[in-house]
């Protein structure tokens, strides 16, 4: 039987770090706009930050959970360190799961989903804006299942997001096809 745990018992719960972008920053400074609804990573971080004492504290790692709090797209994303640090702009909260309770990949398929993202959005609904406060993420539940079914859940998940990026990518190609054999036709 599947239990259900509170997000604040599986991973530690922070808010992600505000600051003005620099061009002579070397850490990535993630943002809501560089990932789509599903929350895949769809551009490259494009603005940075300099390192210092406060940023140091905020740089992510490995298996960290991105999830948007604010405004009207809901989203989680799973960080994964390459070769530049980065940090999340506080438009994120970063939760850091116990990887001994809950697989980190699994935790954002959970968050993506669409009764995940219409829970939240009764949460934070009432004004324009959506904003999720931490104690409320902190007290939603998530369903937790053996370690090896996690796994498999992300797993899919994973397959789930590379057959839509292939999907759309297809979809390019269509339309461009399209458009030189109408080109062609008409001149």
């Amino acid at each position: 039987m599947k239990k259900r745990i509170q997000i604040s018992e599986l991973c530690d719960i922070r808010f992600g770090f505000y600051s003005q972008p620099d061009t002579a920053g070397t850490v990535a400074y993630l943002q809501a706009r560089q990932f789509n609804d599903d929350g895949r990573q769809i551009a490259a971080p494009d603005e940075y930050i300099q390192l210092d004492e406060k940023v140091a504290a905020h740089i992510l790692k490995d298996d960290d959970v991105l999830f948007v709090g604010k405004g009207n797209r809901l989203f989680a994303w799973c960080y994964k360190y390459e070769g530049q640090p980065a940090v999340a702009s506080s438009i994120f909260f970063v939760l850091r799961p116990h990887t001994h309770i809950i697989y980190p990949q699994y935790l954002a398929a959970i968050l993506n989903t669409p009764l995940s993202k219409a829970a939240f959005s009764q949460i934070g609904g009432g004004t324009n804006i959506l904003s999720i406060r931490k104690s409320e993420l902190g007290a939603f539940e998530v369903p937790v299942p053996s370690m090896k079914q996690q796994k498999s859940i992300a797993a899919l998940t994973q397959l789930y997001q590379q057959e839509i990026e292939l999907t759309e990518q297809l979809i390019i190609q269509k339309r461009k096809i399209y458009t030189a054999i109408i080109s062609k036709l008409t001149k």
